[in-house]
């Protein structure tokens, strides 16, 4: 199950390309949620909370790829991301990024819940080689 050769040589090829995505970048470690999904976000009376965190510190477009992956978009309407960017505007390589950030989340998906997260990680890192 955790032996995939396809998976490791394109690891091989993918790993060298990771700092290209970053060039030019200044990137201020930001306070993340780190599992921001629709399953651990509600509306209350109150506003807006966020609960089950595994925070840590890292590029604030991290906890971007997450929220329309697994389902958020009715809690994260489009308002949210221009509301956003309004205040920390997309840098060159932003789309990039994100999917190098959302293969993290398909690679951890695959190693916690099954062989179901298998073709778009592979899928994910073909797209990255190919950039």
């Amino acid at each position: 199950q955790y032996h995939n050769s396809e998976a490791r040589d394109l690891w091989a090829k993918l790993e060298p390309k990771i700092p290209s995505f970053f060039e030019g970048l200044n990137i201020k470690p930001a306070l993340l949620h780190g599992d921001l999904w629709r399953g651990n976000a509600a509306q209350t009376d109150s506003g807006p909370v966020v609960f089950d965190a595994g925070s840590c510190y890292g590029h604030s477009e991290f906890d971007l790829v997450i929220l329309p992956e697994f389902g958020a978009s009715a809690r994260f309407p489009p308002e949210f991301y221009r509301s956003y960017h309004a205040i920390i505007p997309k840098e060159s390589g932003f789309d990039t990024r994100q999917d190098l950030y959302r293969l993290f989340h398909y690679l951890n998906h695959w190693n916690h819940f099954g062989s179901k997260y298998r073709l778009p990680s592979i899928s994910i890192m073909r797209s990255l080689i190919r950039k």
